[in-house]
């Protein structure tokens, strides 16, 4: 399976030595500086390039990246129409950095996009200090004594968590509720399962 990262504009605490190797690498819009920075040639810039310094699309075109430009004036987000690129192409091992600060707006906007857009990925928004899952397992290899949440971005049915402090069995959760917050990893493996709903986890690095 092929292992692409996709870094968004906005601040970005990541360092290279947080992050693997990856078969495809996408910018979106000025998010490609980071790469750079990070020492990651892109593959790809995609977006409205409205922001992105000319040196770095310069720099980028001599390394031979793709250039998908878009108007300014769309009903999409940059960080949206990447999304459906990697659909499209039907990537599964999604890493993304970047998009950390700015307006509260896109911080929403960008975690709601990535909830309508997973199904089957295994994707990981990495910080420095939280990452972001939408797993695409019931089992998850996790660290021992890690702080986690379960965020419900919809009504969950029939959850159960093992391998945690405070587990749960087929338990309904309500869109909102905070009976997930605030967990801690018992193992080295986290189990969970939900019958139906969308959620997210949050771990504490």
């Amino acid at each position: 399976m092929k292992k692409v990262i996709l870094s968004l504009a906005g601040e970005c605490s990541i360092n290279r030595d947080q992050l693997e190797e990856y078969d495809f690498v996408i910018g979106v819009d000025s998010g490609a500086e980071y790469l750079y920075k990070l020492f990651l040639i892109p593959n790809l810039i995609i977006g409205d390039l409205d922001s992105i310094n000319i040196k770095t699309l310069e720099r980028a075109e001599k390394d031979k990246a793709e250039i998908l430009s878009y108007e300014r004036n769309k009903d999409k987000t940059d960080f949206e129409l990447s999304l459906n690129y990697l659909k499209e192409k039907e990537y599964k091992d999604i890493t993304i950095i970047g998009g950390e600060s700015g307006d509260i707006d896109h911080l929403f906007g960008n975690l709601l996009s990535l909830s309508h857009f997973h199904t089957n990925e295994s994707i990981e928004w990495k910080q420095s200090n939280q990452n972001i899952i939408f797993p695409n397992s019931e089992s998850i290899d996790v660290e021992t004594n890690k702080i986690f949440s379960l965020i419900p971005l919809s009504k969950l049915e029939k959850v159960s968590i093992t391998g945690a402090k405070w587990n749960i069995e087929n338990e309904n959760i309500d869109f909102g509720s905070s009976r997930t917050l605030r967990n801690v990893t018992h193992g080295t493996e986290l189990k969970i399962k939900v019958e139906s709903g969308s959620y997210c986890l949050v771990f504490n690095n």
